[in-house]
């Protein structure tokens, strides 16, 4: 999901820039904006990995600050892989989660446009946010444990990518 919000945000950027007056050139001034919240969340990683909470603080960041957001998904997803997995899992999960993440950001950038044609730019940039919005959500419920090797902390789609690895091998 971070992905695919961040394929959007490369082409509804540009629309925002535009809308608050900053012209197309703007978009640099919002994409550097998403970098001082991703060092942000490079200083807070590993705090959050200590928190014994990860998922809740995780949903906090993907709905409050997108750069934040997007380096915490990061680190936690290859972290939580790394502590959790079996090494002979682990190089297969990992072969799944690298090509999804970059699947995610090609399809975002390309449903944007098809949004924006549908629903308008500001109709584009509500769907793009509810979608960050559901997936804070999803990452609030309870998720079922594998085996008691993925603990709860690692949220409900580093399981699935553990039970797609274990399915595939």
């Amino acid at each position: 999901m971070c992905s695919l919000t961040y394929g959007a945000q490369t082409v509804l950027l540009i629309l925002v820039s535009r809308r608050i007056g900053l012209g197309t050139h703007g978009y640099g001034y919002l994409f550097a904006g998403i970098g001082a919240g991703g060092l942000l969340g490079t200083a807070l990683a590993g705090r959050v990995l200590r928190s014994g909470r990860p998922r809740v603080v995780l949903s906090a960041a993907l709905a409050a600050v997108t750069g934040t957001g997007a380096v915490l998904v990061e680190i936690l997803t290859e972290t939580s892989l790394q502590r959790t997995l079996d090494d002979e899992v682990f190089g297969r999960a990992y072969g799944l989660a690298v090509p999804a993440s970059l699947g995610g950001i090609v399809a975002g950038s390309l449903i944007a446009p098809a949004l924006v044609g549908v629903l308008g730019g500001q109709g584009a940039l509500v769907v793009a946010g509810a979608g960050v919005l559901c997936d804070a959500l999803m990452l609030l419920r309870p998720g079922r444990e594998l085996a008691g090797r993925v603990p709860a902390g690692l949220g409900t789609a580093g399981q699935q990518i553990a039970e797609i690895a274990a399915v595939a091998g």
